[in-house]
């Protein structure tokens, strides 16, 4: 998945296909992401957008996408 493919449409499912490692990040990201046990995120995630998620921690999508495209960037060294 590239980088400028990622949208508020973006479900969270094809995030970790590509970037297994997100999921935990996600949950780094926000105080109330954290607080979601590990077996309902993973629920929570498998059929969420961007746009739900940043919903669910009280964040503007655009930021939260921003965020998670530079979380990216830093993991892989690189922009795809």
């Amino acid at each position: 998945m590239k980088l400028e493919d990622i949208n508020e449409n973006t479900k969270i499912k094809e995030l970790s296909e590509a970037y297994p490692w997100l999921i935990n990040e996600v949950k780094k990201l926000s105080d109330r992401a954290a607080k979601i046990p590990g077996p309902m995120i993973k629920m929570i995630l498998a059929k969420a957008s961007l746009k739900d998620i940043a919903a669910k921690v009280d964040e503007p999508s655009d930021k939260l996408i921003e965020q998670l495209k530079e979380l990216i960037i830093q993991h892989d060294g690189t922009q795809q």
